[in-house]
């Protein structure tokens, strides 16, 4: 298996080297991409899977083979990205705004993918280092260091965001590398649950810094016809890691245990600082924007159909991703009796769903103007998806779960966001479009805390199983109440019901 993991990058990459056209011709498209990749490792498996197979037990045969299918595809997209950043490199003709940011989505996406390592055992790792706290439960603090690392990134977005306008893109993304590095080499060593709650804030900050600090570079390397697809390189850097680490960590975990698997993410840290220290430096190091007050956020929730938004959609959307995906399955799945490279399996089909899915999503949905009917779709399709573990127990009822919340979430991700200009006009103009989002941003974020500290209180209070029930039944009635006000009420004027066109 580790043959089948080198081999094919290397050829691949040793192609791009000796011809500097191949990974421009291949990355041009992500389908033309993954297709030359997927060729590749095809045609390597017809000739030496078949005599592998027959050198293992029979009853080693099927794990290999799971491990080995969820390797091929994370080689896939590893090895695309990696055609990506060779397609990157200046060349004569090239531009170099298109350049920098390929280079800044390789750093981001090494970043990410540091942090997504540990997706599918952060919780046992919690567990194995719980000691009795009066008035906390065990199960809750299992969910603790992912409640206040997503606290924290909200607490820190703001500050990062200022840094970003007073510092620069480059300086902010690579201060935000460093304390990520020292808070993964913390977490490998933490000796305590207050050392891993430490450390885990650390990689919060680092974590909010190179998110605001890649959106910025983004913004000030792309002139305004190429914006979109440039903040495309972004999200796609974000999907991907969240796709490869859920997986590549549960079989790093299973092998080599929790605490390497986090030295790992240090490493990979610590090459996204590499990455970032190759990035051109800002064109304006300085930029004016006027400092974020309370106020803007009372007047945005004084909006009925923004705070409708927010808690029958965005809210309900963070709060299952951190409460149900994150929190819920690993640990469900892992009292099932599967182990980390197994969880990190069936994680993958959520992320798998939102990359096949979402474009197609996407593009119908702004062909149609039809967003909020898009974003209440979401909701109810992730609510009754996650309600499938009443009929079916087990691994099958959450694996239906899993797919379920990824069908929501690529038709929620891109639609909430182009609702909020079209139900916030009139506070777009008054405080400007970036304000606007940095407070939904922030209120959003609300979901992202609640979810693994409300999703361990009902399990500690009344067992996983009705915990998953609860979850899915609070995102059927989130979903509903959603249809109800933007679908069936009347919009209160003509500029607001434009978004339910």
């Amino acid at each position: 298996m580790a043959i089948l993991a080198a081999a094919i990058p290397a050829v691949l990459w040793s192609a791009g080297l000796l011809l500097p056209s191949f990974p421009r011709l291949a990355g041009a498209t992500p389908l033309r991409g993954l297709m030359v990749v997927a060729a590749a490792m095809l045609a390597f498996c017809a000739m030496t899977l078949p005599g592998l197979a027959g050198l293992l037990p029979a009853e080693a045969v099927r794990g290999f083979f799971y491990d080995a299918a969820v390797l091929l595809v994370v080689c896939l997209l590893l090895v695309f990205e990696g055609l990506l950043l060779l397609a990157a490199r200046p060349g004569r003709g090239d531009a170099e705004p298109a350049s920098a940011v390929g280079r800044m989505r390789a750093a981001l996406f090494l970043f990410m993918l540091a942090e997504e390592l540990s997706r599918s055992f952060l919780p046992l790792y919690a567990r194995e280092l719980y000691t009795p706290v009066s008035g906390l439960s065990e199960t809750v603090m299992m969910g603790l260091p992912i409640g206040l690392f997503m606290a924290l990134v909200a607490v820190f977005t703001p500050f990062a965001g200022h840094w970003a306008d007073r510092f620069g893109s480059r300086r902010t993304l690579l201060l935000g590398t460093l304390p990520a590095v020292a808070g993964f080499i913390g977490t490998a060593t933490a000796g305590s649950m207050a050392e891993l709650l430490l450390w885990r804030g650390a990689c919060a900050l680092g974590y909010a810094v190179m998110f605001i600090g890649a959106q910025g570079f983004v913004a000030r390397h792309t002139p305004a016809e190429r914006r979109a697809r440039g903040m495309a390189q972004f999200v796609a850097a974000v999907i991907v890691a969240g796709l490869c680490g859920a997986p590549l960590g549960g079989i790093l975990a299973d092998q080599f245990g929790y605490r390497a698997t986090f030295a790992v993410s240090a490493l990979l840290a610590l090459a996204a600082a590499a990455a970032v220290t190759l990035l051109p430096a800002d064109r304006t190091e300085r930029v004016q924007r006027r400092p974020f007050r309370m106020g803007d956020a009372t007047a945005l929730l004084a909006n009925p159909r923004f705070l409708a938004l927010l808690l029958f959609s965005s809210v309900p959307t963070k709060l299952m991703l951190t409460g149900y995906l994150f929190y819920l399955v690993p640990v469900s799945l892992h009292a099932a009796g599967e182990t980390p490279a197994g969880i990190g399996r069936l994680m993958m089909t959520y992320g798998l769903i939102i990359v096949l899915l979402g474009p197609w999503v996407s593009k119908v949905a702004d062909r149609t103007g039809r967003h909020a009917l898009f974003a209440g779709l979401g909701g109810l399709i992730g609510g009754a998806g996650t309600l499938a573990i009443l009929q079916e127990q087990g691994v099958a009822g959450i694996l239906i779960g899993i797919a379920a919340l990824g069908v929501a979430h690529a038709f929620n991700n891109a639609t909430q966001l182009a609702l909020v200009p079209e139900v916030c006009r009139a506070d777009c103009a008054r405080m400007g479009e970036s304000s606007v989002f940095a407070v939904y941003r922030l209120l959003e974020r609300g979901g992202s805390v609640i979810g693994p500290l409300l999703a361990a209180a009902l399990a500690d209070r009344f067992g996983m199983q009705a915990a998953l029930v609860a979850l899915g039944a609070l995102g059927m009635l989130c979903g509903t109440a959603f249809c109800i006000v933007f679908l069936l009420v009347p919009s209160a004027s003509p500029a607001a019901g434009e978004a339910v066109r």
